[in-house]
């Protein structure tokens, strides 16, 4: 039987990592280790819920309902993430920030992941590893009448330390 491997068209040799079963286990134990140092537990980790929804978009504005939880809203339509972690809401360019490719949350690891060059990230955006450069972009974000508004006009690089670190609602 054939092994099925993703296509890495602009990649070089630096992106073939090994698949398989030794692989799985040690990116495995190597997130176990890393979420335990920064104090996650299991049933911190089962928290981090994953929706998918479309906020209501006027112009370059959207709005979403406050998360209730942590974890992450996916809306695709709009290429936007809100997610809600220990208090802060923020809200993210669903694309990552190194080529492009849509993000994916993984709450079972606690964190943000780009299926093609294996970049990953916090909950809050910051880049743990990877070939991107720099965290998950953020929009500008305020909190209206118990609603998340998003301006998707207004897109912050983690390069823009102050404004990146401004771009966040609590609640």
């Amino acid at each position: 039987m054939s092994e099925l491997r993703p296509s890495h068209d602009s990649c070089n040799d630096a992106c073939d990592e090994p698949s398989g079963r030794r692989a799985f286990l040690k990116e495995g134990l190597m997130a176990v280790a890393a979420l335990t140092a920064l104090g996650a537990t299991a049933g911190r980790l089962e928290a981090l819920s994953r929706t998918y929804a479309a906020g209501e978009r006027t112009g370059k504005v959207i709005r979403y309902p406050m998360p209730t939880a942590d974890g992450a809203t996916i809306d695709k339509a709009n290429k936007v993430i809100v997610a809600r972690y220990e208090g802060s809401v923020h809200a993210f360019a669903l694309e990552c920030p190194h080529r492009g490719e849509n993000v994916e949350w993984q709450g079972n690891r606690g964190r943000f992941y780009c299926p093609k060059h294996k970049s990953t990230f916090q909950p809050e955006g910051s880049l743990i590893q990877g070939k991107a450069e720099r965290g998950l972009d953020r929009h500008a974000i305020s909190l209206e009448a118990g609603e998340v508004v998003v301006d998707t006009a207004v897109i912050i690089r983690s390069t823009n330390a102050e404004a990146w670190g401004a771009a966040k609602v609590t609640g």
